[in-house]
């Protein structure tokens, strides 16, 4: 791994700046092809946005509609209107650094540029600015891994190719994690780029620098997305697991991790300072294993000092350690959430990564964990990956690469295999010409002449020529080929094991050095000192061994060295085939006798055999290092979250993501060095095949979907009623999908949200969802009275009275409440008969409005007309 001169950084520079605004204006113009967003109105534009990107675009516009940025940033702290009656400080409970970001430079360039910005319009830019450093940090990342230009534009088209699959960020902009994983993909890009320098300088340097770029883009991270907390504990698990296997320095290799692992506690405390004290930051897995890291480092580097000669002994106690040090970590931060909730110092809310784990105990085990995990696992964006996703990206990340680098290596096969098995006849002519020429070689190598030809060692080394010549069937460029090849492979090996030696006796000639003036110094304080000579007589004694231990090391580095040209060991059969003639070394320069001299060549090949074992067995080459850190930890990654993605949809883009990167190592210098030409075909080859399948259908299907339908649910004519003919101050609740819109685009105040993995919201949730029960009117009523609810939003889909799958709301609720199942379904008879304190009030092809009185305000209004309108 050398270092990049300046012409590499400017080029890489200018081609990833290049793909970074084209990409922005690649999913520009796919949004706007899709939603033709410039032709709609501020409504039907807000409509577009659903479930909590809805809810986060709320905060953003109060954050733009204020004289300032920090006035609405003073509102976020008491928002009374998304969790009705319920206070919230929205800067602890949510993820709302993306919009904080949005709304600040918003004012700033509204204030100093342009008076009349659109905020939705500055939004969206910077949500396609987040896409754009995605696809840089990508194309950055795919030339770290393959060496090579080729690799980050190859990862960059892939990238483009599965555009569907690796990012939704055309049909949901202000999804989390459009926000957040550019942060991750730095951060682990940065990591890999700390790693590789790392065990190529063998130093680790620039520990202040690493930690903060680290912990800054891990806190960034944190506060824009709740997925970001798995995401670093399994990266934290890969990185603890493979350094322990690594062959740096044990004080090198415990100063990263100890810097990594700070790093992350760093950027955990970072964010959940600026989170105003986010309490769920404190039940983060991610904090449970980088303190276990920790612990771990700080354990390894006492006991390295304890066992200097014994590293194996420090990394098989390292291993043993992680299960309990996860364990202690994982009590520890137990503890302390209970201590700091006793002590009231924080206000700590229950634990939302539960309910994620409901939801893989639901996948896994089949089971009904409770109402709220099974409507969860009906949501699209938690289903299973189908079998045909999965199969595109085995498909062109991993079956097209290596089954055309298959069918490479198998065509070579072949072909040697035809070519050795083809007679070949020379003619008796050709067989002379040959032999005469090996002849003349022979003479002119060696310096030998045809008197000098009754030597048997001489006559030995031309017959060995002969064989060579025979083998090749009588084919003279055939012999030159072979004999040339065979001659630049030895010197290497033997010219390593030299240096490896000379560098060991340098070493050891420091070393007595030391040890002797150690002695020295020893010696003249004991003298000063007048201590009894009894007591220094075992030194005087262990003088003497330590001097014959070193002048043994010394004298046998010299034989070693030496070993080459005094050592003349007979060949066996086999080499002396294999090898017939060393006159490449030009031995018999240096000497007068010829014979001697090729023997002495001939013997040392043996030596240099043994060299290269030795060489390799004594210090691991650099290559070698880096392609088992930071390549094994990146490939272990696109694992990890293949793993994640077939478990929750949403989080397959991570490993087609990963997936794009990996790719272009099929043409990595570090693997295939030796045959580069073959490898760069076939990933041109498999470049260009992926370019038209998928990679043509797919974009086609961005910019011309078959099956997208804009505003079909008649959302905006309900919006528009509501604006109209209720309250500002009306109360409603709803289903998730769109309740979030209701209160962006009418400002009413609303009881439930789309975040249900908030215990709070999810009891909230079930309540408002009661209506689609088979439970009793007054039961219902009273669930909704609780939360104070004036107007209850209904999905008529859902009102059929019919189950028709496991995902019907029916369904879950049968499943819930076996014994309500003689009963008929209360929303489907709320909308054909007249039920004591429901009033239907608004209906169309898709939604229903219920509103909601006591009993003594429904005699009341018994004979009034509400405004109700029918579509």
């Amino acid at each position: 791994m050398r270092e990049p001169n300046l012409y590499i950084i400017l080029s890489t520079a200018l081609i990833g700046s290049g793909f970074f605004f084209l990409y922005m204006q690649h999913v520009r113009v796919i949004f706007e092809t899709r939603t033709s967003i410039q032709t709609l109105n501020q409504l039907e534009r807000e409509a577009l946005l659903r479930r909590e990107d809805a809810l986060y675009y709320t905060f953003y516009k109060k954050l733009v509609d204020g004289p300032d940025f920090w006035h609405g940033y003073e509102q976020l702290k008491n928002v009374t209107d998304i969790e009705y009656p319920n206070s919230v400080n929205v800067l602890q409970r949510f993820y709302v650094l993306p919009e904080l970001v949005a709304a600040y430079f918003f004012h700033l360039v509204r204030s100093g540029y342009n008076p009349i910005l659109q905020p939705m319009q500055f939004y969206f830019e910077f949500v396609w600015l987040m896409g754009g450093v995605t696809l840089l940090v990508l194309y950055l990342y795919g030339t770290l891994l393959s060496e090579n230009v080729f690799g980050g534009i190859y990862g960059v088209i892939s990238y483009l190719m599965f555009h569907s699959f690796v990012s939704k960020i055309y049909e949901r902009p202000v999804a989390r994690e459009n926000f957040a994983f550019p942060f991750i993909f730095l951060q682990m890009f940065y990591l890999c780029i700390c790693i590789g320098r790392v065990i190529h300088r063998q130093k680790h340097s620039s520990r202040l620098f690493m930690i903060f770029v680290l912990s800054m883009f891990t806190a960034c991270a944190l506060l824009s997305w709740q997925f970001s907390t798995i995401i670093f504990a399994t990266q934290i698990m890969i990185v603890m697991t493979s350094w322990n296997m690594n062959t740096m320095p044990t004080n090198v290799a415990n100063a990263f991790a100890l810097d990594y692992s700070l790093s992350h506690l760093l950027g955990n405390a970072i964010a959940f300072v600026l989170s105003h004290g986010n309490s769920q930051l404190l039940f983060t897995w991610q904090l449970s294993v980088s303190t276990s890291l920790f612990l771990i480092t700080v354990v390894r580097q006492v006991r390295s000092r304890r066992h200097v000669n014994d590293p194996l002994q420090s990394d098989y106690f390292s291993f043993k350690f992680i299960l309990l040090a996860l364990v202690f970590a994982g009590s520890m931060q137990e503890k302390l959430v209970d201590v700091l909730r006793r002590t009231g110092v924080l206000s700590v809310q229950d634990n939302n990564y539960v309910h994620y784990c409901d939801l893989w105990a639901h996948w896994a085990f089949q089971v009904n964990v409770n109402f709220v995990t099974n409507l969860s696992a009906c949501n699209p964006l938690y289903a299973r990956v189908a079998w045909s996703e999965l199969w595109q990206l085995v498909k062109t990340l991993i079956v097209k690469p290596y089954c055309m680098y298959g069918v490479v290596m198998l065509a070579m096969f072949f072909r040697k295999w035809r070519k050795s098995n083809v007679p070949t006849t020379a003619s008796q002519e050709q067989r002379e010409r040959a032999r005469n020429y090996v002849l003349e070689d022979f003479l002119e190598e060696h310096h030998v002449s045809m008197t000098d030809m009754s030597n048997k060692q001489t006559e030995q080394q031309l017959q060995q020529c002969f064989k060579m010549l025979e083998s090749c069937d009588h084919d003279y460029e055939r012999y030159k080929r072979k004999k040339a090849k065979l001659q630049q492979q030895q010197p290497p090996a033997r010219d390593d094991f030299i240096k490896n030696i000379k560098r060991l006796k340098a070493q050891i000639h420091r070393n007595s050095d030391k040890q002797r003036k150690e002695r020295q110094q020893h010696a003249t304080k004991d003298t000063k000192e007048e201590e009894p000579p009894l007591e220094q007589e075992p030194d005087e004694d262990q003088e003497p061994e330590l001097a014959n231990a070193e002048e043994a090391a010394v004298h046998e580095a010299h034989e070693v060295i030496n070993d080459d040209d005094e050592t003349q060991p007979s060949m066996s059969a086999t080499e002396e085939e294999a090898m017939p003639s060393p006159a490449g070394n030009g031995s018999g320069q240096r000497r007068q006798k010829p014979a001697a001299a090729t023997a002495t060549s001939t013997a040392s090949m043996p030596n240099a055999k043994t060299a290269s074992r030795r060489s390799s067995s004594v210090v691991p080459t650099a290559n070698t290092q880096i392609f088992n850190m930071h390549y094994m930890y990146s490939f272990l990654q696109m694992l990890v979250f293949t793993i994640l993605g077939l478990a929750v949809r949403k989080l397959f883009f991570l490993s087609f993501t990963q997936g794009c990167v990996i790719a272009p190592t099929i043409c990595s210098k570090v693997w295939y060095h030796r045959q580069r030409n073959i490898f760069w075909s076939v990933s041109l080859a498999v470049f260009l095949l992926s370019m038209f399948d998928p990679g043509m259908v797919n974009i086609r299907e961005e910019y011309f979907p078959a099956k997208y339908e804009h505003s079909a649910d008649d959302l905006e004519s309900m919006l528009e009623w509501i604006k109209l003919n209720t309250e500002r101050d009306a109360v409603f609740a709803g289903p998730v999908e769109i309740i979030g819109t209701v209160h962006l685009t009418t400002r009413r105040p609303i009881v439930n949200h789309a975040h249900l993995e908030m215990r709070q919201m999810a009891d909230r949730t079930e309540h408002a969802y009661s209506v689609y029960s088979r439970q009793q009117s007054s039961d219902i009523y009273k669930q909704c009275a609780e939360l104070k609810i004036q107007y209850l939003i209904i999905s008529l889909d859902e009102c059929t009275n019919e189950v028709r799958d496991d995902c019907d709301l029916l369904s879950i609720w049968d499943d819930k409440q076996p014994a309500n199942r003689k009963y008929p379904q209360f929303c489907h008879e709320l909308l054909h008969k007249q039920v004591p304190s429901f009033l239907k009030v608004y209906t169309n092809d898709n939604y229903g409005i219920i509103k909601m009185f006591s009993q003594s305000v429904q005699i009341i209004l018994k004979h009034a007309k509400m405004p109700e309108m029918a579509m």
